[in-house]
C-alpha cells in the first residue's frame, strides 16, 4: 500500500496528523540506518512523500526531528520503567531492584540509548531557542516523574535524592553506549585477549554504574 503525497495541511487536525507521519516515518528510518547522522530533511521528506518545504513547516532541521523522536523515546521508557518497577515484589524497595529496573528498560531501547549517545554533541546543534526550550522542558518532565516513581518504589529515599541521581545517571548513559558499541576497527582491536580489559558491556556496566550512583548518594 503507497503512503499518499500530502498536500500543506490547512487545520489543526492535519497539522497533528502530518507531523505525527513525518515522526512515525523518521522512527522507521532510524530503525534502518546505522548511524542517526544519516537521516536529513531530503530523505526524511522523500520517504514521508511531502515535499521538502513542507517538512519546513514543521521542524526547522533534522536534528530538531530527532530531538522530538528523542523525548517521545523517553516517554515511553518512563511507561515500560514504571511498570517494571511494580514487578518481582520480593525485591522492591531496595537499589537493586532500581538500578535493574532502569538498566533493563534502557537496553530494550536500543533508539533511545542512540539517540541519547548523541544528543548533546549533535542534536542540540542547528535547532531553534524555542524548540530547545519545549526538549529541556520535556527532559525535566520525565526526569522529575522517574524521581517520584523511584519515591513510591524506596520511600526511604527522598523524590529530590533520585532527581540528583537520574541527573548523573544520564552522562553514565551518554559515555556507556557509544563504548560498548564501537566502530568496526575498534571492536576488531579490543576483541584482542590482550586488550579484553577496554571492552564495555552496556547492560551489565550501566546497571554497576547506577548502583555505584545510587549507593553514594544513600552515604550522604
Amino acid at each position: 500500500m503507497t503512503t499518499p503525497t500530502y498536500s500543506r495541511a490547512r487545520s489543526a487536525e492535519q497539522k497533528e496528523e502530518r507531523r505525527r507521519h513525518l515522526l512515525d516515518t523518521a522512527k522507521s528510518l532510524l530503525r534502518e540506518i546505522p548511524d542517526v547522522h544519516d537521516l536529513g530533511i531530503n530523505e526524511l521528506a522523500r520517504c514521508a512523500q511531502m515535499t521538502k518545504s513542507n517538512v519546513y513547516r514543521y521542524f526547522e532541521s533534522s536534528e530538531a526531528v530527532l530531538l522530538t523522536v528523542l523525548v517521545e523515546e523517553f516517554m515511553i521508557w518512563r511507561t515500560e520503567l514504571r511498570a517494571a518497577l511494580s514487578r518481582d515484589a520480593r525485591r522492591r524497595g531496595t537499589i537493586e531492584h532500581i538500578a535493574r529496573a532502569f538498566s533493563a528498560t534502557v537496553v530494550a531501547r536500543p533508539l533511545l540509548c542512540r539517540l541519547t549517545s548523541v544528543f548533546p554533541s549533535i542534536l542540540e546543534h542547528n535547532v531553534s531557542a524555542e524548540r530547545m526550550v519545549g526538549f529541556k522542558h520535556g527532559l525535566l518532565s520525565v526526569r522529575k516523574e522517574t524521581a517520584l516513581d523511584f519515591h513510591s518504589c524506596m520511600p526511604s529515599i527522598s523524590a529530590s535524592v533520585f532527581e540528583k541521581f537520574i541527573h548523573q545517571a544520564l552522562p553514565l548513559l551518554i559515555g556507556l553506549w557509544p563504548l560498548s558499541n564501537p566502530a568496526k576497527v575498534a571492536a576488531e582491536v579490543i576483541a584482542r585477549p590482550d586488550l579484553a580489559a577496554l571492552r564495555y558491556d552496556f547492560h551489565h556496566d550501566l546497571e554497576e554504574g547506577l548502583l555505584i550512583l545510587l549507593r553514594g548518594r544513600l552515604s550522604e
